[in-house]
């Protein structure tokens, strides 16, 4: 199957019945999802700045050598944000690619995929959550 997907992309797009509307919804889903990505970068990028200028005024006030290292920690763990910026750059340089050579179509594109509209971060219960490896309640 595989091999016969990469021979529909590689000699022309792929045409289906009303294709001109699917090519239409394929690239307005193809841009908002660059634009999300994007988004996504930036706003963690501007995390792991605050995190970073933060961590440094803690330091440069750590009453002992131990709080020193406990905040490099803090700032080498932000070492995540460039790592996890690329990858979703080489994931927004791939759509772009399918979406400028039209090797998509909307049976491609997940019909229930969960919107997203809590845009303030994480909730205190998520947060509380990650923190204690899972866990919930009180124990």
């Amino acid at each position: 199957m595989v091999p016969e997907r990469r021979k529909q992309m590689a000699g022309r797009p792929m045409s289906y019945p009303g294709s001109e509307d699917n090519n239409e919804k394929v690239d307005a889903a193809l841009s908002r999802a660059v634009h999300q990505l994007e988004t996504a970068v930036r706003e963690q990028e501007t995390a792991a700045n605050r995190i970073l200028s933060l961590a440094e005024r803690l330091y440069d006030k750590a009453p002992d050598k131990a709080t020193k290292l406990q905040v490099e920690g803090i700032m080498e763990a932000c070492a995540f944000q460039d790592l996890t910026g690329q990858r979703i750059r080489k994931v927004t340089r791939l759509i772009r690619y399918l979406q400028e050579n039209k090797l998509f179509s909307t049976a491609d594109l997940p019909r229930d995929a969960p919107r997203q509209t809590h845009r303030g971060g994480l909730s205190q219960e998520q947060v509380d959550r990650l923190s204690s490896g899972g866990k919930t309640g009180a124990g």
